[in-house]
């Protein structure tokens, strides 16, 4: 990873001072400096390939250990948000990951009013050979049935697996682009811009289930572990299947919001 040469942007006090104060939901301390970082990368106070304070340094303005900063930092890491280098300290990923404008995991604020932010990243990418719930979506996909894995962090609160399906003959970009360069994209615009696909229908299934060890791994919760499963199969005209999503959601009080199932020329 590129870094740049000029000296890192100092840390201001404010940036911690939250931390100092009580947490009103009982949220974890290293959740809490994580929370407190990303806010100050994603306002741009740090910027892609600028070096965060080192971890004695972030001990020393926050009120905690300098356990839970490192618990901190490697949460951050393991979303790609941050990438550590071993004997040269803590940097902002030069990838955005932060999705615009999604059509799934829409999330509402406190207030209920605005989706929160989502920022993902693409953890593994590869062609598909059992057979699943996908197959109902691209029944000729054959050998070129592909999958592709998001961890999705909605406002750094809780994560979300996601599950992508497409046929690659349709969509050749999304399986011959590097893999971090999906990072943060939102797959709906990439579709639209580079397949000259119009997505004009879309339906969704809702259940209740229980993950299995590979999810609850994925997502770092403890077995067994019970949630939302959200099916989205996206469509092209009336037949035409243009991607099949699965999407496996822990307990959360946030509201989701679905989107319509018929969605014209929407943007």
């Amino acid at each position: 990873m590129a870094t740049r040469n000029n000296p890192p942007a100092p840390a201001r006090a404010d940036l911690f001072e939250t931390l100092r104060r009580p947490s009103k939901n009982g949220q974890p301390k290293y959740a809490r400096l994580s929370d407190a970082l990303l806010e100050a990368i994603t306002s741009g106070h740090w910027k892609p390939g600028d070096k965060l304070p080192s971890e004695e340094e972030l001990a020393e303005m926050t009120p905690f250990s300098l356990g839970t900063v490192q618990r901190a930092l490697r949460q951050l890491s393991e979303q790609g948000i941050v990438v550590r280098q071993h004997g040269l300290g803590s940097f902002v990923a030069e990838t955005d990951l932060k999705m615009e404008d999604p059509w799934h995991c829409r999330f509402l604020d406190d207030a209920g009013e605005r989706p929160l932010p989502i920022y993902s990243k693409a953890v593994k990418r590869e062609a598909v050979t059992r057979p699943g719930a996908w197959c109902r979506y691209f029944p000729d996909a054959g050998d070129n049935a592909i999958r592709i894995d998001r961890v999705i962090s909605v406002n750094n609160e809780f994560n979300i697996l996601s599950r992508f399906f497409t046929d690659r003959r349709q969509l050749p970009a999304l399986w011959e682009k590097p893999l971090p360069t999906l990072h943060g994209v939102n797959f709906k615009r990439l579709i639209m811009r580079e397949s000259n696909m119009l997505i004009t229908r879309i339906e969704h299934l809702v259940r209740a289930m229980q993950f299995d060890e590979d999810v609850s791994t994925t997502l770092q919760l403890d077995t067994p572990a019970t949630g939302m499963f959200l099916q989205a199969g996206a469509y092209m005209g009336r037949e035409t299947c243009v991607y099949y999503q699965e999407f496996f959601i822990p307990p959360t009080q946030r509201t989701l919001v679905i989107p319509d199932g018929i969605l014209g020329n929407r943007r």
